[in-house]
């Protein structure tokens, strides 16, 4: 970093130099050329005074040196008196620009080469009283002239300005490199750095702050998984070594001849209800992982989904459970579509719908209904029947959780129904809402994201 940063300092030092120089150069070789006009203009007024009052034969008289030249050039363009050249071997001078500005405003400048002189020359000319243009021009020594001949003193000037450049780029890439690399990320100070360091160092120790609740949130979860996997462990070797326990016992009293012939069909009787209870909780216990695994479910297995029709053919499966245990239940509503996985969306319908018939009483109903609200299809299951505690409403969800351990064990089930409800929500980034009032009734809504 620290080598990336004085090359870029560096560079950027040589290109400010550069531009810099060039600029400066530009404005007084700018300055050079006007100071030089405007020096000859005055040089050329003064000797057509000199010519107008005097004539022009007194240009042979005067001894002329030194680097400024004077003509004399004929209204036709034929030179009369050249101070440099003979004037019998110079061309016409009429097309000349400085000439053709005198003889049209009375005066006119220009820069050229000069044939006669081989060099770049400015030149003045003034129109005299008599009609002929006198001329004055000097070799024009711009700045770029100037700089050829000063070429090697302006090269070492450039070295040693690339040298101090890199030191001091250097420099500053080391001050600037040294705070960060003493700087400890996982404890960083912002006492010992430049202030143009210190948001990043704020930053930093805030990402730090956020990483580590976030880790110990994750460990968290992490412990409370592992309890819940414990819980979970516990509560389904109780559940399943109560009706392995009773199929055991009743197997063994067979086994043993302690049963009478006629009392044989009860007990078998038995011993098939809890090989059926047992296989209940094993298959609602299938299910649940099954949820719990949601990242291996495919996005193939989601359809559209018709919410009524799907909840008049879970009545439909209910209706005898529900004539025989006195229980009145119908279905209504509007039709709603959703975007799921149909057999889970089922299976999540059929044990709230299960639940209101089991906790009911009899000659109670059950109500199921559809209907569209805000945006979400909204499946709401209403009952008269025992109802939930107030205390007991927020657990119902869990895992073997059980309201009314005794009432369960007459009605039977597994405790896993409405878990299973809730992971299958879950999936289908569903809501559930409860309502409930103790020996009055409940009322279960699911909201689930509806189709446009």
């Amino acid at each position: 970093m620290r080598n990336e940063l004085t090359k870029h300092t560096f560079g950027a030092c040589m290109i400010v130099l550069l531009l810099s120089f060039g600029l400066m150069l530009y404005v007084l070789n700018s300055y050079l050329v006007k100071r030089n006009f405007s020096e000859l203009k005055d040089k050329a007024l003064y000797v057509s005074e000199i010519l107008n009052v005097e004539g022009e034969d007194v240009l042979s008289r005067v001894h002329h040196g030194g680097d400024m030249r004077i003509t004399v050039v004929a209204p036709d363009g034929s030179v009369l008196y050249d101070s440099h050249v003979a004037p019998d071997t110079m061309e016409n001078h009429l097309e000349r620009e400085e000439i053709q500005q005198a003889l049209s405003k009375g005066e006119g400048s220009s820069q050229h080469y000069s044939q006669s002189m081989f060099q770049n020359t400015a030149n003045y000319a003034v129109r005299l009283q008599n009609g002929d243009i006198l001329r004055v021009s000097i070799r024009q020594d711009t700045l770029w002239h100037l700089l050829r001949n000063l070429a090697l003193p302006m090269l070492l000037f450039l070295l040693l300005a690339a040298l101090v450049s890199i030191i001091l780029a250097a420099r500053a890439s080391r001050r600037i490199v040294d705070p960060i690399d003493r700087m400890d990320v996982e404890n960083p100070d912002d006492r010992d750095v430049y202030d143009e360091l210190k948001p990043f160092v704020h930053r930093l120790i805030t990402q730090n702050q956020q990483i580590h609740r976030q880790m110990e949130a994750i460990q968290a979860e992490h412990r409370k998984q592992d309890s819940l996997r414990r819980e979970f462990t516990a509560n389904v070797s109780h559940e399943l070594k109560t009706p392995l326990t009773s199929i055991s016992g009743f197997a063994e009293i067979i086994r043993d001849g302690m049963v009478k012939d006629e009392d044989i069909p009860h007990f078998a009787d038995n011993i098939y209800k809890e090989a059926a209870r047992l296989m209940e909780l094993v298959n609602d216990i299938l299910k649940l992982s099954h949820l719990e695994d949601i990242n291996d479910r495919p996005d193939r297995e989601r359809t559209s989904v018709e919410l009524n029709a799907l909840c008049r053919e879970v009545t439909s499966r209910l209706a005898i459970s529900a004539e025989k245990n006195g229980i009145s239940i119908r279905c209504d509503g509007e039709s709603v579509n959703v975007t799921g996985v149909r057999p889970m969306l089922e299976e999540i319908i059929y044990n709230v719908c299960d639940n209101a018939i089991k906790y009911n009483r009899k000659g109670g109903w059950v109500h199921i209904s559809t209907h569209k609200q805000d945006g979400k299809a909204v499946v709401c299951v209403r009952d008269n029947g025992i109802g939930i505690p107030q205390a007991d409403c927020g657990r119902v969800f869990e895992r073997f959780y059980r309201v009314n351990k005794s009432h369960s064990k007459e009605v039977g089930g597994t405790g896993l129904g409405l878990s299973i409800v809730k992971h299958g929500m879950a999936f289908h980034a569903g809501q559930i809402k409860l309502q409930s009032v103790l020996g009055e009734g409940t009322e279960i809504s699911l909201l689930l994201p509806a189709e446009e």
